[in-house]
């Protein structure tokens, strides 16, 4: 919506009127609302439109999501498969964030829910998993990669294995 608009408020009460197309509709509501409530009325107008940013934008990065999230500090994790579990963890954080900007909460128990999650191969000539397709989950019981790297839609899930490739790597392979 970048066409400008007007709100009319009255003093005291908590909530705007309806939103207005030109300023003379507007003032004709404040007039009317001053009179009815025997209170000031104030229209307001647009100046500017703030557009938020996509999510696959605001949080690029593990620190990204952490702070996203509101997370205050990290834990330790077994020596063994330290890179396996950071990238594992990196992964799910970031899965988060996007879920929670996308207000899409996995109830596995739904089976009438789509959730979809990327998918890989492994390729030679990189030394590495790619980027395959994505693959949905609605009533099959199997988690190929793990329930909580799913998403809402086929695009988020494929965004989320192109974009993070070197953390799937990270999380699937010895390296």
């Amino acid at each position: 919506m970048n066409k400008k608009f007007f709100m009319v408020f009255v003093e005291g009460e908590n909530t705007p009127t309806v939103q207005h197309d030109n300023l003379e509709k507007a003032e004709k509501e404040a007039q009317r609302l001053a009179d009815k409530y025997g209170k000031k009325a104030f229209v307001l107008g647009s100046t500017s439109f703030i557009t938020p940013e996509e999510i696959n934008v605001k949080v690029d990065s593990f620190e990204d999501a952490f702070e996203y999230l509101g997370r205050e500090n990290n834990c330790g994790m077994p020596d063994k498969h330290v890179k396996a579990l950071n990238a594992m963890y990196k992964l799910v954080t970031i899965a988060e964030a996007w879920n929670k900007a996308d207000n899409f909460m996995p109830v596995f128990s739904d089976r009438a829910q789509y959730k979809y999650f990327p998918w890989f191969v492994y390729n030679d000539n990189s030394a590495g998993f790619v980027y395959a397709y994505t693959s949905n989950a609605a009533s099959g019981a199997y988690a190929s990669f793990g329930s909580r790297l799913c998403f809402k839609t086929d695009e988020r899930a494929e965004q989320f294995g192109k974009q993070f490739i070197d953390l799937w790597n990270d999380f699937l392979l010895f390296r």
